[in-house]
């Protein structure tokens, strides 16, 4: 075999021309890997975990922001929901017990049933800005307490929802998205959906008398829906109550486009006891729960009346608005920036409970366990009791016990069938086309 001495001096030079074009290919390709989600599989997990792991609670984080509200056109005591297209939007209104004014934005985010954000991008969420400025504030106007009510709407003119669902609205200071002043909870239904909810006696005898049973059926289009049996999910709660609701799914059978739930011995709720309330509408004139109003060291100072454990009292109806509260008064004549604040001081005697946290609870503490209403134990009175800054309204509350088990209200508040609740139902359809949690309805229902 005869080999030619330049042939391979010119394949040579040819191989070394062609090692700094391999590398800098080579270079390339690692940069549009590193830099391209798609192309790095890692990247890929890492990202989809980070969005599995932000998860959403209801809270009020900020100890200056007070009396958060909902409204609408016709309804003083509103849902926090909007109704897809139905041009009737919710209000939202509170206020910052501060001096000045401050700059405040919302951001809107999308979330699965779960409250964990969704893998919806806001531009096929939100048309138009999913991050906007609160423009209507008003300084308070007269109170002795200086505070800022801020208000806007949704949807408004710079937003509006393109699709149903959870929404997490983020509330904080204009460039401090990352320390909010309060996470809401906001709801998103298409309203296509419709429910027969009913309430009846447990058919068991034993508990017949403190629990509250349900079945329900809601109707569905199965043009749209795919394998309601296991795409349908609906949650339950009592009085707004997230430590006291349910998840159903897969239904008994479906009968004419409709989903049935007949009833069984999971559905059911602690009939619980009809909410306490007061009256502080005028610091001028007291009111049958208020057993002093005073003025003390710049502040108002407002003292209930001893309030008593229920857990084995007889049933008493009255009305009440489920937990609600909403702002007025009669000493002045706008309620949102002219109302006074007040300290006021609630009194439960009792023997103390060993392991046990008791907290007022309700819409006067954003249907939250909050720290804030812990009712702390005085040894001296041997009593409960805790001190709240609260703005003259109409409120309802309930006490709460916390343990190791949980979270109720039967073991000072008690448990009666007769009693008024509000349920609130959520039919929510995990569409595997469009890779999200819809909602078809949100009703109220109440028991009675």
């Amino acid at each position: 075999m005869i080999i030619n001495n330049n042939s391979i001096f010119s394949l040579k030079f040819v191989l070394i021309g062609l090692i700094p074009f391999l590398c800098n290919c080579i270079t390339q390709q690692k940069r549009i890997n590193n830099n391209d989600y798609y192309f790095n599989p890692k990247l890929k997990e890492e990202k989809v975990e980070e969005i599995k792991d932000l998860f959403y609670r209801q809270e009020i984080i900020s100890q200056d922001l007070k009396s958060l509200t909902f409204s609408t056109r016709s309804l003083i005591l509103a849902e926090p929901c909007y109704n897809l297209g139905s041009g009737n939007p919710v209000d939202i209104n509170f206020d910052l017990l501060r001096n000045n004014p401050e700059t405040i934005q919302y951001e809107l985010i999308h979330c699965d049933r779960n409250w964990k954000k969704s893998y919806i991008s806001s531009i096929n969420a939100i048309d138009g800005f999913d991050v906007n400025y609160i423009e209507n504030q008003n300084i308070s106007y007269g109170s002795v307490e200086q505070y800022i009510n801020y208000s806007f709407q949704l949807p408004n003119e710079n937003t509006n929802f393109l699709i149903s669902g959870n929404f997490i609205i983020k509330i904080y200071v204009e460039g401090e998205n990352e320390n909010p002043l309060a996470v809401i909870k906001f709801f998103v239904s298409e309203q296509i959906s419709n429910l027969k909810f009913k309430i009846d006696e447990s058919s068991n005898v034993e508990e017949s008398k403190y629990l509250q049973a349900y079945e329900l059926e809601c109707s569905y289009n199965p043009n749209n829906i795919m394998d309601p049996f296991s795409n349908i999910y609906i949650n339950i709660q009592q009085n707004h109550q997230d430590f006291d609701q349910q998840w159903i799914s897969g239904p008994s059978f479906i009968k004419e486009n409709k989903l049935v739930f007949l009833p069984s011995d999971s559905q059911t709720f602690n009939g619980g006891n009809e909410f306490r309330f007061f009256d502080m509408s005028s610091f001028r004139i007291g009111s049958q729960k208020i057993d002093k109003i005073y003025f003390n060291d710049t502040t108002f100072q407002i003292l209930l009346k001893e309030d008593e454990k229920r857990s084995y009292k007889q049933y008493l109806q009255y009305k009440e608005m489920n937990g609600r509260f909403f702002i007025r008064t009669y000493d002045n004549d706008q309620a949102d920036f002219q109302s006074e604040y007040g300290w006021v001081q609630f009194r439960l005697p009792m023997r103390k409970l060993v392991n046990d946290s008791i907290y007022i609870y309700g819409q006067i503490s954003n249907w939250a366990i909050d720290d804030r209403f812990l009712m702390k134990y005085d040894s001296l009175s041997k009593s409960y009791f805790n001190k709240s800054i609260l703005k003259q309204g109409y409120y309802n509350y309930i006490y709460v016990v916390k343990n190791s088990q949980g979270i109720s209200t039967r073991k000072i508040e008690g448990s009666h069938f007769e009693t008024s609740n509000e349920y609130v139902v959520k039919i929510y359809y995990e569409d595997p086309l469009n890779l999200y949690d819809r909602i078809l309805c949100y009703n109220l229902v109440k028991s009675n």
